[in-house]
């Protein structure tokens, strides 16, 4: 005697769903082209040095445009890329950061707090760890995304002590210089799909 179909859907239901939630996920790659900002500054003048040459990656649940989750999230600067257009300025910023023993600058993402609708983005509240100069912190952070399908951009921006991460504040012209210990870190990531 055939079991009619129907007594088998409870077992079909839950493995459906799992499928459905794993589609969902998807893998994205940090697109050519994502900018960082750092800007700050000094007894002279207010300073900026930028990057665009970021790499990182993510996985995030994205269903009809909407922001679900951001399971995994991770993005990496070779820190003698950020460049201010002024070669000294540029040459003390590295000596800060120490980039001969530590090249790199990255942030890796490790909880999601909240992710919030709003009118044309998401706001995404956040933790992770922020690595500079050899020195890991947690850092929480505040970010908006735009989602679709094929790609989702967020930007943001942190601000925090040099000193917080064991840099010393560059300094010129015999110390006459100095830089100012606050700075504000500022990104434009388009992640898109792998």
């Amino acid at each position: 005697m055939k079991t009619p179909f129907k007594k088998y859907m409870f077992l079909l239901l839950p493995a459906l769903a799992v499928s459905l939630q794993l589609q969902a996920q998807t893998n994205y790659v940090l697109a050519p082209g994502a900018e960082i900002s750092v800007s700050g500054t000094s007894s002279l003048h207010d300073w900026t040095i930028t990057s665009q040459s970021a790499t990182g990656e993510a996985i995030l649940t994205v269903e009809e445009g909407a922001l679900k989750d951001i399971s995994k999230l991770s993005v990496a600067i070779k820190a003698e890329t950020l460049k201010s257009g002024k070669t000294g300025m540029d040459a003390n910023t590295y000596k800060a950061l120490k980039t001969k023993k530590h090249p790199e600058i990255s942030f890796t993402l490790n909880s999601v707090k909240s992710i919030e609708k709003k009118a044309d983005h998401y706001l995404v509240e956040a933790g992770g760890i922020l690595s500079i100069a050899g020195e890991n912190r947690p850092v929480s952070l505040q970010a908006k995304a735009y989602p679709d399908m094929k790609k989702t951009r967020i930007s943001g921006s942190k601000t925090f002590n040099m000193t917080d991460f064991k840099i010393d504040p560059p300094t010129a012209l015999l110390g006459t210089i100095k830089t100012g210990d606050e700075i504000t870190v500022r990104y434009n990531y388009t992640f898109v799909n792998k």
